[in-house]
């Protein structure tokens, strides 16, 4: 029997190893360690300590304002940080019994999408071949300074406000996006190919099933690759009633699987998002609101289908000014914690595959 280390991400470790996704993944910058105990090259149990980043986050809420808290939600996926903000806005929103205007709305749907072509491109970086490789991170840094344009330049966007948007989509820029999603369009179907070419690399490997994503709140493409077909898009939340195109769930619940799944969600956030442009309607994107807001007292919940599975927003309001509690639920934590399952019979060369599938983000890692 042996024993040894390895921290996944970019902070060498004393008696530790190193494996890395990649310079550009999220887990580079080595937030997350797991503690092996191997039988030659088998792993036979695992310990995964998920690391320090972003701890007390949910603390920090209770001392802002439910105007000045956004800036903290959109921090806990930096792939996707727009989902963060928009589920937070919305349990605040919801606690208000508040209605923003219907192109906020419709601007929302568009951006919740957007952020996952940004989110699921990224992640798919780990498979792409060498020839497209480039290709790849230049529309997802194109999909990037589309965000930067329309938000003023920033890292996480913030567009969200309690009752709408912070800002109007600029003028050109919904009429920009065909070329881009043209492009995304010809990248998931390079990555597919990709896929193809691995295959054997990846079937069978860290097979999920409907019972372990019960145990474990598994959601999102997780879910969707062994058949259980957890969407939240689909319950007329925003405005996806009027162009929600899933893609087909699959059955074998494998790394191929995951990762064939957010190919395909290319395909079907490319063509959501293209009919949200073209469908915006006039209007405001705000509502006008006092400086100062307070949230009726009692416990509030809110969830949307961020690129990972379900982000969740508990709110309790004694009504004040500052939430007394403010609780996340974010996708990828779950996904982290199953990996102390999944990885059990994997072989040690196989770590970074099973990582790379399950959708490991730093800002996830916030208990």
């Amino acid at each position: 029997m042996t024993d040894f280390q390895v921290a996944i991400g970019g902070i060498p470790l004393p008696g530790r190893y190193h494996i890395s996704l990649g310079e550009r993944h999220p887990s580079h910058v080595g937030a997350i360690a797991a503690d092996f105990r191997t039988s030659g090259d088998v792993i036979t149990e695992v310990s995964i300590q998920p690391g320090y980043l972003h701890r007390a986050a949910e603390k920090l809420f209770e001392v802002r304002d439910y105007r000045s808290l956004i800036m903290l939600a959109d921090r806990h996926d930096w792939m996707a940080s727009f989902s963060g903000e928009l589920v937070t806005t919305l349990a605040v929103e919801s606690a208000m019994r508040l209605t923003p205007p219907p192109r906020a709305t419709r601007l929302r749907t568009l951006l919740a999408e957007y952020a996952r072509l940004h989110s699921h491109l990224s992640y798919l970086s780990y498979v792409a071949e060498e020839e497209f490789v480039s290709s790849l991170w230049a529309t997802v840094d194109d999909l990037r300074n589309g965000l930067l344009h329309w938000s003023g330049n920033r890292v996480h966007p913030m567009l969200c406000r309690v009752g709408g948007l912070s800002t109007d989509v600029p003028e050109g820029w919904l009429n920009s996006l065909g070329t881009l999603l043209g492009r995304v369009s010809t990248l998931a179907g390079q990555l597919r190919g990709s896929l193809e070419n691995t295959s054997e690399r990846f079937r069978g490997l860290a097979v999920v099933n409907p019972t372990i994503c019960h145990e474990y709140g598994l959601s999102g493409p997780v879910a969707r690759s062994c058949g259980l077909d957890l969407d939240l898009r689909r319950s007329g939340l925003l405005d996806y009633g009027s162009c929600f195109e899933p893609a087909p769930v699959r059955t074998a619940g494998d790394a191929h699987a995951r990762l064939a799944l957010l190919v395909d969600e290319l395909d079907t956030s490319c063509a959501m998002v293209s009919r949200l442009a073209e469908g915006v309607p006039e209007g405001p994107v705000a509502t006008k609101l006092s400086r100062r807001l307070k949230v009726p007292e009692g416990e509030h919940f809110s969830e949307v289908e961020a690129p990972w599975g379900t982000a969740g927003v508990l709110l309790v309001s004694r009504g004040g000014p500052t939430p007394w509690r403010l609780a996340l639920r974010t996708p990828t934590f779950a996904n982290v914690s199953a990996l102390e399952r999944l990885l059990v019979g994997a072989r040690t060369d196989q770590v970074a595959d099973v990582v790379a599938s399950m959708g490991y983000a730093i800002g996830d890692l916030d208990k």
